[in-house]
């Protein structure tokens, strides 16, 4: 039988320190509850946070890659359909749990007959890049239909039916950290005189119109296209499609007191009446 008895520490040695167990139960305390936030951050990140982008691209870097695939979805659309680029969205976003990043989405809305929407989505995926390696998924009852591509450099676009008559696709970045760096793309040029929103909502009998705001992208090859904007104040004098001339050949789209919408050519214009406002969005689209 052997028991366990100190041994002395060697002569002219000081013997150790007696142990602490009260001082081991606080470090293996202090540790799991740090294991514990860790987890619990990660998880929250998971469930509450946009994925992030690998590398860690600046959102200034993603913005040449937003306009490539705005140019490219207006393109796409085809000539028979009203085409509005949608003022784009920044955003703050999470990094990580101690750095902020932003996000931007911008939007293409393309307005065509109802029944044509399912048919149209297919079309814009097979004439973009095959580089996006773009695909439309239409449920089995044939009320979801979803597009979805990939721009390059972790530049998505998704979307599909957004109500009656108009499609939805979004160029998103994700969540990206900002560099600070200038925006080296070109300024914008101004529109022509025609299709000129606020000349539209004089025809109407709206009042105090807004500046004109103006959205812009490139297209693909060469040119630009461009969205312009602008709110009057007061219910249109009457339906749209009777006031409001519109030139041989045009493609109506939409003709009701709440909108109307035409093509022709490569000018798409839109009207959206409702709360005592009228809206007007007139667009030259990429001529293919």
């Amino acid at each position: 039988m052997s028991t366990d008895v100190p041994v002395p520490p060697p002569p002219g040695q000081p013997a150790p320190p007696p142990a602490n167990p009260r001082w081991r139960r606080w470090l293996l305390g202090a540790l799991a509850g740090w294991a514990a936030l860790l987890l619990v951050l990660t998880l929250v990140s998971v469930r509450r946070d946009d994925p992030t982008v690998r590398e860690q691209r600046s959102i200034e870097q993603a913005g040449p890659v937003v306009d490539r695939a705005l140019g490219e979805l207006v393109a796409a659309a085809g000539p028979d359909v009203a085409v509005e680029l949608a003022p784009r969205v920044p955003d703050e976003c999470e990094l990580t749990v101690l750095r902020e990043g932003a996000t931007l989405d911008a939007t293409v809305l393309i307005r065509a007959p109802e029944a044509e929407l399912p048919g149209l989505l297919d079309r814009i995926a097979q004439r973009l890049p095959a580089a996006y390696r773009a695909g439309v998924r239409h449920s089995a009852d044939g009320s979801v239909h979803v597009l979805r591509a990939d721009a390059g450099e972790f530049v998505a676009i998704e979307g599909g039916q957004a109500g009656p008559g108009i499609l939805e696709l979004t160029v998103s970045t994700g969540c990206r950290p900002v560099s600070g760096g200038p925006d080296r793309r070109a300024a914008a040029p101004l529109p022509p005189a025609e299709p000129d929103p606020l000349r539209v909502l004089g025809a109407l009998g709206a009042t105090e119109p807004t500046p004109v705001e103006l959205v812009t992208v490139g297209c693909p090859g060469r040119g630009r296209a461009w969205t312009a904007y602008a709110i009057g104040r007061g219910s249109s004098a009457g339906p749209p499609g009777a006031l409001l001339p519109r030139p041989a050949g045009a493609v109506v789209i939409a003709d009701t007191t709440e909108l109307y919408a035409y093509r022709s050519g490569p000018v798409s214009v839109v009207v959206e009446s409702g709360d005592g406002r009228v809206r007007v969005a007139t667009t030259t689209s990429c001529e293919g």
